[in-house]
């Protein structure tokens, strides 16, 4: 008896001694969206519309993330605000190899760069939409499941319902961000500022040259052989290595 009293009482303070966490596992309403996260839908928003994907896109990021708030799933594995899926966006790069550490710091690069997060994204998006000719409902299928929800039942059932959310969500920012607003903020693009959503004044300068989606999104990181190096210039450096392929 003696025995049990102290093995439970070692429990007990183990437990107790844990740090105090507030886990969530659910996403506020989108009137309660924190202004960071308004911040991120505004540059979804702004990022997508450059390429006609600009409430899809923001949609994308309230659905995946919460805007933001969950930038990781390990079950797919995905990461990034849009949750795009981790070995999918490897295959893109010719000299990665797809391994753990791959995977690792990929994900660490979509948490952490929301822009190069966007860029993965977008053209994502973009793929899907020259694949299905347009055809928004497929598109958006498509970007939760691939060519699977095709071929089979339950996959087409979860992208249907995919599908669903992201329209709801549309309608939804539509009405809570109307296009007479955010033309406004776009206008004001020039105009620097720290916070679109405190001052709607500034957005970044998403828009690129003609030959952009011809070229490799700008990465801080390089692969020689099975190494990772940095190269010499610590800012992100467009390397030739990573030639990033449109379709896959």
């Amino acid at each position: 008896m003696p025995k049990f009293i102290i093995i439970f009482t070692l429990l007990l303070s183990l437990v107790y001694g844990l740090p105090k966490v507030e886990f969530k596992n659910s996403c506020v309403p989108l009137k309660d969206f924190s202004p960071e996260q308004k911040e991120v839908l505004l540059k979804s928003y702004l990022a997508g519309a450059e390429h006609g994907f600009g409430y899809t896109l923001a949609a994308i990021a309230w659905q995946e993330s919460c805007a933001g708030v969950y930038k990781m799933n390990f079950q797919d594995p995905s990461a990034g605000i849009y949750h795009a899926y981790i070995p999918g966006v490897i295959k893109r790069y010719k000299n990665l190899k797809q391994n753990g550490f791959t995977q690792n710091l990929v994900g660490a690069m979509l948490v952490s760069d929301d822009t190069f997060a966007q860029k993965i994204a977008i053209s994502d998006l973009k793929f899907w939409h020259k694949e299905h000719k347009g055809d928004w409902k497929k598109i958006i299928k498509s970007y939760n499941k691939g060519y699977s929800w095709q071929k089979n039942d339950y996959a087409n059932t979860q992208a249907e319902n995919y599908y669903k959310s992201i329209a709801q969500k549309v309608k939804e920012l539509e009405a809570y961000l109307p296009k007479s607003t955010l033309e406004q903020i776009a206008i004001s693009k020039k105009a620097p500022k720290e916070n679109l959503y405190a001052n709607s004044k500034k957005t970044t300068n998403y828009k690129e040259n003609s030959n952009t989606d011809k070229k490799a999104f700008l990465l801080p990181i390089y692969q020689a052989g099975n190494d990772f190096l940095e190269p010499l210039d610590k800012s992100p450096t467009l390397l030739k290595e990573f030639d990033l392929i449109e379709i896959y």
